[in-house]
């Protein structure tokens, strides 16, 4: 399995420009690459993707076209080299690929439908060659630039997809649009496979970290130091530093340009590369899930009103009365075994011994097989509970 460092979104090259960010807040606003081509699934406009009001304080625009123009003071975007066109113009399109779900800073829209899904057309025999398939995680990574002080800028992780499925055809695809809402996704036509190279749809698993109620795929809610893969933030924001394990073991970069640092951290020169691949080390694994504990409560969740509405009344008992409905592989509970779990919730309350803790850590284990002899049902019970948790804020 792999771990793959993604560049995804506006950045010099492509746009023209890096997207925004409030460097105070951490709020961003990305923006998809803009894109001409005729064999991808052209569906959505920049002016159809609809934004939070003023969601940036100071920017102004209720879509992402008129963010664009505010932003870069000009209607043209950089296509290619020496290659130009208007944010407005009918043939140009939003490249809306990663799909992680719906953004913080995105309104929904019925022209702008936002599933789960990656696609990658020109880098795939990157891809296949590292051998990228099911349980190698994506991070994307985008150049965002702050709107009050335009000499800080960085590349930064601002979300992340582990694989459950890599799709090659068509026909699968058609399977698989209603299941994750990729009916707007700029990769899935059939002409897009009928071009003479590899085009992979990547679907995402249920979660990253089910014991830290991290999904398969997302967004962070706000960009921060932790997510910062610049090695600086006002000069060479393509030279990255990362932690030592990563030294000569990353593809695609400048291999001559690594320099150990002697501090547990070493530094690149990443250059234009779409798609950084490592192996899914122990190391790495630790490093990441330590990514996601410093971020555990910058993970944003969009809950529908529907689903507002649906998981609003439901409690704990009612959870556990209905979880082998709710949850696929779930084992019906008895009404007796519902009321245990229940009392022994309150139980650890009362005491002080459970204080909501997200995940079971061994401080807290420790506490509960001080105080109790059948302490397995009690780790049952918090087990129970944070499945609960994870269900309504999913």
């Amino acid at each position: 399995m792999k771990l793959v460092l993604s560049r995804k979104g506006f950045d010099s090259g492509s746009g023209g420009c890096f997207s925004p960010y409030d460097h105070d807040s951490g709020k961003y606003i990305w923006i998809p690459i803009p894109e001409k081509v005729r064999s991808y699934s052209n569906h959505i406009r920049y002016s159809d993707i609809k934004l939070r009001n003023e969601y940036i304080s100071g920017l102004k625009g209720s879509n992402l076209s008129e963010v664009y123009k505010n932003v870069k003071g000009s209607h043209y975007v950089n296509l290619r080299k020496k290659e130009y066109a208007a944010i407005d113009d009918h043939e140009l399109f939003a490249h809306f690929d990663p799909m992680l779900g719906i953004p913080p800073w995105m309104v929904e829209s019925q022209n702008c439908k936002v599933g789960k899904g990656f696609g990658q057309y020109n880098a795939s025999p990157i891809l296949g060659n590292h051998n990228v398939h099911e349980g190698s995680i994506f991070l994307f990574f985008g150049g965002f630039q702050s709107t009050s002080n335009k000499k800080i800028s960085g590349h930064y992780i601002y979300g992340w997809l582990k694989v459950k499925k890599r799709i090659e055809t068509y026909k699968e695809c058609t399977e698989i649009l209603e299941q994750y809402d990729l009916h707007h996704h700029p990769h899935i036509t059939e002409a897009a496979f009928n071009r003479n190279q590899k085009n992979y749809i990547f679907l995402p698993d249920e979660w990253l970290f089910e014991d830290l109620g991290v999904p398969g795929c997302g967004y962070f809610t706000t960009l921060n130091n932790n997510l910062l893969l610049s090695n600086n933030k006002t000069s060479n924001k393509a030279t990255w530093k990362l932690p030592i394990f990563f030294y000569q073991n990353l593809s695609q970069v400048h291999q001559k340009t690594w320099n150990n640092t002697h501090d547990g951290y070493c530094t690149v020169k990443t250059g234009i590369g779409q798609e950084f691949v490592t192996e899914l080390s122990e190391k790495v694994e630790e490093w990441l899930r330590e990514l996601f504990l410093k971020n555990e409560k910058n993970i944003y969740r969009h809950v529908t009103p529907d689903k507002d509405r649906r998981v609003k009344g439901l409690d704990f008992r009612e959870y556990l009365t209905q979880k082998h409905i709710l949850r696929k592989g779930e084992k019906e509970l008895q009404p007796v075994s519902v009321q245990q779990y229940v009392n022994r919730l309150k139980s650890m309350r009362r005491r002080g011994i459970y204080k909501e803790e997200n995940r079971i850590d061994p401080s807290l284990m420790g506490k509960i097989q001080a105080q109790y002899k059948d302490w397995k049902t009690y780790v049952k019970t918090i087990e129970h509970y944070l499945n609960y948790q994870r269900y309504i804020n999913r």
